[in-house]
């Protein structure tokens, strides 16, 4: 009897042992998510520089675009200059808030030299700010949370997209290897082919690409064409979707 009582005991100590362990485990690896990656929710902006001519913050702070407003799916070409051809609804802030982003003074130079190149992205947050000044003023501010840069000045031909790896591996093709999200909305896809030739990037980018879509993902603005799958036995290929990128926009800053 002694015996079974021991056994039970050391039993019950090892399981107390294994549960408080890890709790231990999962405690430190909620922190470490809470410290590593940054609140990636929001909506993603175009952004350009304002340049009207009156008195601050009235004017001269930033026109931010939603990317997407017209694009609930992938696109094609004709259908992406169809978009294109839309006037974007837009929304003006004094103020831009690069706290969360955790950037260094130089870093924040180098990304307001591309917004004012118009080759940047933000997501982020709309807030109102602080009334300053000595009337009365409400503005608004744009808190980001992320930032992407593009690759060169490509034009963006249509919608704005996440690419990814599916991590599928297929004996023949058309095969589901990539995943589209559209950015600002639900809707994602699983795609089979990605050309990168339209986005003109030099081979040290291109290499960079093909990393971010198997790590964190790619953004890019791409349209859609039919590609052509492989059958090794001879039977005739099948169909299947491709996006072209048009434009590459790479995350800012670049992680080491």
């Amino acid at each position: 009897m002694n015996t079974i009582n021991s056994l039970i005991t050391r039993v019950l100590i090892r399981n107390v042992w294994l549960i408080a362990l890890f709790a231990a485990i999962f405690s430190v690896g909620a922190q470490a998510q809470t410290i590593i990656h940054p609140e990636d929710k929001g909506t993603t902006y175009i952004v350009k520089p304002d340049y009207r001519k009156c008195a601050f913050p009235m004017c001269g702070g930033w026109f931010l675009t939603p990317v997407n407003q017209y694009s609930i799916q992938l696109q094609t070409e004709d259908e992406a200059y169809q978009s294109a051809a839309l006037l974007p609804n837009s929304i003006y802030v004094a103020y831009i808030n690069y706290k969360r982003l955790g950037l260094t003074e130089k870093q924040i130079a180098e990304l307001n030299s591309a917004i004012h190149s118009e080759q940047a992205l933000l997501r982020g947050a709309v807030i109102n700010s602080p009334i300053s000044g000595r009337v009365a003023t409400r503005t608004k501010t744009l808190v980001a949370n992320g930032a992407w840069v593009g690759a060169n000045k490509n034009t963006p031909v249509g919608p704005y997209l996440k690419i990814s790896g599916t991590g599928i591996v297929c004996i023949t093709t058309p095969c589901p290897y990539f995943k589209a999200g559209l950015i600002n909305s639900d809707y994602s896809t699983e795609f089979h082919d990605l050309s990168l030739e339209k986005a003109a990037l030099d081979r040290e980018q291109e290499a960079q690409a093909w990393q971010a879509i198997s790590t964190g993902g790619l953004v890019i603005t791409g349209t859609t064409y039919v590609s052509t799958g492989f059958d090794e036995t001879g039977a005739e290929p099948g169909k299947g979707v491709g996006i072209a990128a048009t434009k590459v926009f790479f995350a800012f800053p670049a992680k080491r």
